[in-house]
């Protein structure tokens, strides 16, 4: 039987119990005057690595992320001596595969840095943050600085994805783009199932604050152990044409005030996620309004309707990922589709289901020609800190949900009233915010820890 609970001795001697039950490890010490001192007790989500080092005397050598605070994980060493050497064996094998029962050990991981990202600090922050863990997890890294634009996507295109366990981004929400469009440009791109992962090092990061939360969306610790530990799951990818040029979009689809702060604040990277504030107010002190048609398949256009099926969606979702790491099978998908009876037929080719951009625009869809601030379609809820714009869209019901604040008889304060309503998601209680769904088709895979 396999010992949950073995002694050990500490740096100065002391006997210490090292024990392992319901997902936690504990480190109990005792002065030789027989006084327990409080017990350190680490959960299995922050172990990184549990092995017997006998390169000297035998020693058992944890290696952990230890809570300092609300949003830091400190990476901290523990190393003891093991008393009974075959005993410890067993423990740290038992220990080790039950730190890691539902994912990979010692990832192989493709890594693309871009050192011109955010406010250009990527490199450093990766090798003085992010490597050191991914190091005490046993995983490796093959990495790639990008030195121009599309530069990850291009190498993508071409890469040996069987040699890796999951593609990693180490910047902002671009290098991510290239990545998709790389893996999506293939040959062999419905064949595909790599997941992944992504470390925040950009201005916006949005899809890291999807994954991590708004406290913790900047957070590399955090991130980085996410990719380690994180099970794939699937999220929406949109298809998207310009004239005859395509590409695909896991984020967001932006025209008007949004698309401004991005686009307009380029030179404000130094300013980080501050820029997108800076922007939105010289767009409304520039009085700037946005004309365009805007021609979809509407799914549903009553908030009310939206909301129920996103916490119908959500609900589902819970209890099937709680499935999956029991390894039960299931097909279904954990999305609105269920709520929604008109979403039914769902491609599983890359094809043009709808025709492009160049196209008539078939008799069914809803066509507004319109003057507005704001015009944005979503795929994810956050398009980076504080912004929850999309509060009930949900990452794989092969629905695009969309934002429209019209100009007519909406006041420059009243827009600014929307715009600082993304904090919290309420915009969409707003009359003047216009919110519905529409649909999409494709699917990748993101890691993330449940």
């Amino acid at each position: 039987m396999i010992p949950l609970q073995i002694k050990v001795k500490s740096d100065d001697n002391n006997t210490t119990s090292l024990s392992f039950s319901d997902d936690i490890l504990a480190l109990e010490q005792k002065k030789k005057i027989g006084v327990t001192i409080k017990p350190t007790k680490i959960s299995s989500r922050y172990i990184l690595s549990v092995y017997l080092d006998k390169s000297k005397d035998a020693r058992i050598i944890i290696k952990a992320l230890i809570p300092q605070g609300k949003l830091t994980l400190k990476l901290t060493s523990f190393s003891f001596e093991a008393i009974d050497e075959e005993a410890a064996k067993l423990w740290t094998r038992a220990v080790n595969d039950a730190v890691y029962k539902d994912v990979k050990k010692a990832k192989h991981f493709k890594v693309f840095i871009n050192p011109f990202g955010g406010a250009g600090k990527a490199e450093t922050s990766f090798n003085q943050s992010v490597k050191p863990i991914f190091d005490a997890a046993g995983c490796t890294c093959e990495i790639t600085l990008t030195e121009y634009s599309k530069n990850a996507k291009d190498i993508v295109k071409d890469l040996d994805l069987k040699a890796y366990d999951a593609i990693v981004t180490v910047s902002g929400d671009g290098i991510i783009h290239e990545v998709i469009n790389g893996l999506l440009s293939r040959d062999d791109a419905l064949e595909i199932d790599i997941p992944i992962g992504v470390i925040p090092s950009g201005s916006g990061n949005g899809l890291s604050f999807c994954l991590l939360g708004n406290d913790y969306g900047n957070s590399l610790s955090h991130a980085a152990l996410n990719v380690i530990k994180g099970v794939s799951m699937k999220i929406d990818i949109c298809s998207v044409t310009q004239g005859k040029e395509r590409y695909y979009s896991f984020l967001s689809l932006n025209y008007g005030i949004l698309a401004d702060c991005d686009l307009a604040t380029e030179h404000l990277r130094f300013m980080k996620d501050l820029r997108f504030v800076v922007g939105a107010i010289q767009a409304l002190l520039a009085n700037r309004k946005y004309s365009c048609e805007i021609a979809m398949k509407i799914v549903e256009d009553n908030i009310e309707k939206v909301k129920q099926g996103y916490r119908k969606g959500h609900e589902y979702s819970v209890s099937h990922v709680k499935d999956e790491l029991k390894g039960i099978a299931d097909d279904h998908k954990h999305d609105r589709k269920d709520h929604y009876s008109s979403v039914e037929d769902k491609s599983k080719g890359i094809v043009d289901k709808y025709g492009s951009v160049n196209d008539p625009i078939p008799s069914d869809w809803t066509v507004l020609n319109d003057d507005g601030y704001i015009f944005i379609a979503g795929k994810v809820p956050w398009l980076s800190r504080g912004q929850i714009i999309f509060p009930c869209a949900l990452p794989s019901d092969g629905l695009l949900d969309l934002m429209m604040v019209h100009c007519d008889k909406t006041s420059k304060l009243k827009v600014a009233s929307v715009m600082t309503s993304f904090e919290q998601g309420t915009h969409i209680n707003m009359k003047e915010v216009c919110q519905l769904t529409f649909l999409i088709e494709l699917l990748i895979s993101i890691l993330t820890l449940q």
